[in-house]
Parts: C-alpha cells; structure tokens; sequence
C-alpha cells in the first residue's frame, strides 16, 4: 500500500475518532439512567485515617454541583454529596466537566452519584486502535477486525447458551467454541490454504493435549494447594469454570506459536524448494525452542500484572508472604502452568504436520 494511501486512511481515520468522540460527548439523551454534568466541585472537609497496619489514607467529602442532560429533570441543577478516599480504592473522585451517572433510589426518589460516564475514552481508545491497524496493515488489518469482531458474537452467543442451560455444559460448549474460534480466526487471518490446516490441527490438539493432561495431573493431586474459591466472584462449580477458562487462556498463546511456526517453515519451503520433511521437522523444532522462552515469560507478567494490586493489598493488611501468594497468585500459576504444556506442546505438533502436509521433497 502507498504511503499516500496510509495518509488518506489515517485522515479518514482521525475525522471518525473525532466524530465518535464527539458522538459519545453529547449522547445522554440516548441513556435512561439519569446523567449529569458537573459544572462546580468543592471540597468541603478532610479527615486522615490510619488503620491497626499504620496504612494511612485521607477521606474527602465533597459539593458536587451539576446538571441533568436527560431525562425530564433535563436542564435542571442539582447539588450532590461525594465522598472519596485518596487512595481511590472503591470511590471516585469527580471533576467539573466531568458526566456521571445518577442512582434513584425507588422509595425515596433521591438521587447519588453512581460513577463516571466512560464511553467517550473508550470509544476514543477503540476508534484509535482500529485506526493504527488499518494504517500499518490495510489488507490484514481488516481482516483482524473482522475476526476480532465475529470471535466476540460467537464469544457472547456461547455465554449465552450456557446461560439457557444452566451452566451444566460449560467445559463442552467452551471445548467447542475453541474450535470454532480458531478455525474462524486462521482462516481469516491465512486463508483456506496448507498453512491454515497445519496451524489449525497442532492448535486444536496441543490445546486439548494440554488440557486432559492437566485434568489427569490435577485428578491424581487431588488439586491440592489450588484454592478454586479465590476465582473471581466464585462462580460454581470452582473446578469447571477454571477448566474453561483455562481452555480459553491455552487457545490464544498456542494459536500464536503455532501460526509464527508455521509461516516460518512456509517461508523455509519457498526459499529452499529441495528441502526435506526431516529437515523442516528440525527447523521447526529450532524456531519454537526460541518461541518458548518468550512466550511463557508473556503469560506469567500477565499474571503478575494482573496480581499485583490484590497482592499489596493483602500485605499491607498484615498477611505473610505466603499467605498473600497462596490466596492471589495459585490459580494465574496454574493457568500459567498449563498452558506452558500447551506451547511446548504445540512445537513438535507444529513441525511435525509442517513435514508432512506442507509440499516438500520426500526423497
């Protein structure tokens, strides 16, 4: 693509940001809960608090003035009460110009600061994100969104059913939709072609290889030190729900390796057309040993990532080291785990189906 068109797609870009940005700046009406903008704030009182762990944090109450941008009280001002910790850990602190939603209470008809309203930042980050795929890579680009976008109809629909059915078929329907998804996504993303079958048959069975092998592991463990009920909201049955969440979590990391495994030996087969099936086998197995490393260190600074805030919070609350790691990190490190099977996995998989059904020399 020329850069001329780069130019032209990105200005068309930045013109629907803005529009959207906009959009979403002036679309209360649209809402039903009742939304206003704060025109003045003021702080009224401060008061430090220290808690038995010598954490120290600041209460603030705050006049927040605004008005309605909808319903029938549209137009009108009102003065409302906030109170907030500077730490911000289950509060907000709110600014002029700002919009935020309102509660109603049923009885008494009186109205509280719900929380920000948030769509214009992420329609903004979304519209932005696009923008810069199409930008970088038009033809790819495009078909990223695309399968970005039907992976979540399929990713809703399927919660749904799962929903209607009561949660009793939970790890099927998500052994399922892995399927789905990845025949979805590769054959958007590769095309209906040798690769495509290759990335897909070492997908699908070093994800489900990886899996029945962690569920025997666990099975024989008794899943001791893994506490199922410090998943988020604990959602029942703990063991079913972590399955396919893992499932889900293995899908992604393996699909990766195995489609940069497989385009690299693609790419070997065009270079060196007399190249024969052991030696694709060998450079197959060469290219994952140096995606491994990588891709596994990824997975656990998610994980990391994802922990960190729950694990000061612990800490600073007077928990030992091993309690904290115990209740906040067991089941990222099993998942983590897991799905390091599944890449190691996915390498001889890979560069064996690359041997044999990529168009090599046999003799």
């Amino acid at each position: 693509m020329t850069t001329k068109k780069r130019l032209w797609i990105g200005l068309i870009g930045l013109l629907i940001c803005i529009l959207g940005l906009l959009g979403t700046r002036y679309d209360a009406s649209l809402y039903q809960q009742p939304i206003i903008q704060i025109t003045q704030v003021k702080t009224t009182d401060k008061t430090k608090s220290i808690d038995d762990y010598q954490n120290q944090d600041t209460d603030v109450t705050q006049q927040v003035t605004g008005t309605f941008l909808n319903t029938t009280a549209k137009g009108r001002s009102i003065q409302l009460q906030n109170r907030y910790t500077v730490s911000q850990a289950s509060s907000f602190r709110y600014y002029r110009g700002q919009q935020v939603y309102l509660h109603q209470d049923t009885t008494s008809h009186r109205y509280t600061l719900s929380e920000p309203k948030r769509d214009t930042v992420v329609v903004g980050v979304i519209l932005g994100t696009l923008t810069l795929l199409l930008v970088v890579m038009f033809n790819r680009g495009l078909k990223t969104i695309l399968s970005i976008g039907l992976n979540l109809l399929l990713f809703i629909g399927a919660i749904r059913l799962d929903v209607a059915l009561g949660g009793r078929w939970l790890l099927p329907l998500m052994g399922g939709l892995a399927i789905l998804l990845t025949a979805l996504t590769l054959v958007l993303i590769l095309g209906p072609n040798r690769q495509f079958l290759v990335s897909f048959l070492a997908t699908i069975s070093a994800t489900f290889l990886a899996l029945l092998i962690s569920v025997v592991i666990l099975k024989i463990t008794n899943d001791q030190g893994i506490h199922y009920e410090t998943m988020d909201y604990e959602l029942q049955p703990y063991k079913t729900v972590f399955l396919a969440e893992v499932l889900l979590g293995i899908l992604g990391a393996v699909m990766d390796e195995t489609t940069d495994i497989s385009s690299s030996l693609q790419q070997f087969v065009l270079e060196q057309p007399t190249v024969t099936p052991k030696q694709l086998f060998k450079s197959g197995l060469a290219i994952g040993r140096e995606i491994i490393g990588p891709l596994v260190n990824v997975l656990f600074f998610i994980v990391m990532a994802e922990a960190f805030p729950i694990m000061l919070l612990y800490l600073r609350n007077g928990n030992t080291i091993a309690y904290t790691l115990s209740r906040t990190m067991t089941i990222g490190f099993t998942q983590t785990v897991i799905s390091a099977i599944g890449i190691t996995l996915a390498v001889p998989v890979t560069s064996f189906l690359a041997s044999r059904l990529v168009g090599v020399k046999t003799a």
